[in-house]
């Protein structure tokens, strides 16, 4: 799933090792929520029981469409970098820079980290291809606006579709709150911080985490690269176009379980469980998205055992799949040759 959340990147100097006490235990609280999801919808036998028939039925065409659908979503966000690199006159292969987010999908999930160290590799990895430290930096950095701006919009249509439906429930409107904190922050922080690169932290603000390193990612940008409209616009289109194909794979999935849902629906269940994603406090959103999927898709009338089913194998897709083509890239591709020193964009 490319529309997970987006961090800053170091300077392309850092190594990519991680203090061992952010490693441990990550995965803990939202293993805990999951696993109580999963108790409380399986706590009857019956439910258990349509459960485990509703996976046995899977029809294995429609989980081929989920398939082509996620390396859509890796060409999506491929198509952000490659932008940024062609107007540079880097010429890559647009293939090349999918398989740097294949890569970055399976650290984060390793080691998570936020996003920093996920879009350190992929600043690394954009270095490979030729771009100097400003241009890489800009291209990671585009990626975080557009990621913030897209999911708005996407939350925006989807809010509209629930209050057609007089759906906007309490939960949902604190969810939204707590969404739109973050959605504004960190896209205005990145865009003032780039009209203002000589301002330096006071010591309040040097206990953020990472604001530093982002600082130092801001000043390398190239002046105006972040606020050209044609390069914003277009990544915001190609990741929209990621929410899109992610949605498509959840439905496919409940397509695949025998269950005829609406587009609409499907859309708006997918992007409140990925709002909730963003403002968890836990890495990945485990647990906190896939109680979200399951209520929403619940609310509108699926069963819930079969959107149990069609969520657990979204993210099947969309988180656990990857890990292994990542890893193993991640294995061979940082090994094979030093880091350029990159051209002039």
């Amino acid at each position: 799933m490319q529309g997970t959340r987006a961090g800053p990147i170091p300077t392309l100097e850092e190594p990519l090792e991680v203090p061992a006490k952010r490693r441990r235990g990550w995965w803990i609280p939202g293993v805990l929520v999951l696993a109580a999801l999963l108790a409380f919808i399986l706590s009857r036998h019956n439910e258990e029981r349509q459960f485990l028939e509703l996976l046995r039925q899977a029809r294995p065409a429609w989980l081929l469409v989920a398939a082509a659908c996620q390396v859509g979503t890796y060409l999506c966000v491929a198509g952000i970098w490659w932008m940024v690199l062609h107007r540079a006159r880097i010429k890559t292969s647009l293939w090349s820079l999918a398989r740097l987010s294949l890569m970055k999908l399976a650290f984060d999930q390793v080691i998570p980290t936020g996003g920093v160290g996920g879009s350190l590799l992929v600043g690394r990895g954009l270095r490979r291809e030729g771009a100097n430290p400003g241009i890489a930096a800009g291209a990671v950095l585009l990626t975080v606006l557009c990621f913030y701006i897209a999911q708005a919009l996407g939350v925006g249509v989807s809010l509209y579709f629930l209050w057609r439906k007089s759906e906007l429930n309490d939960w949902i409107q604190w969810l939204v709150t707590g969404f739109g904190v973050v959605a504004l922050i960190i896209p205005l922080g990145i865009l003032w911080a780039t009209r203002h690169r000589e301002w330096k932290p006071g010591r309040f603000a040097r206990r953020i985490p990472s604001l530093g390193t982002l600082l130092k990612a801001i000043a390398e940008v190239p002046p105006g690269m972040l606020l050209n409209p044609g390069l914003l616009a277009r990544g915001v289109l190609l990741q929209l176009g990621v929410y899109v194909l992610d949605a498509a794979t959840l439905g496919a999935m409940l397509q695949a379980l025998g269950q005829e849902v609406p587009l609409s629906t499907v859309f708006v269940s997918f992007m409140v469980a990925s709002m909730a994603e963003t403002v968890s406090i836990i890495p990945g959103g485990v647990g906190t998205y896939e109680a979200a999927s399951v209520g929403m898709l619940n609310l509108f009338g699926v069963p819930v055992e079969a959107a149990l089913a069609g969520t657990l194998l979204l993210r099947g897709f969309t988180l656990w799949l990857p890990l292994l083509p990542g890893l193993y890239l991640l294995r061979h591709t940082f090994r094979r040759r030093p880091v350029p020193g990159g051209q002039a964009g």
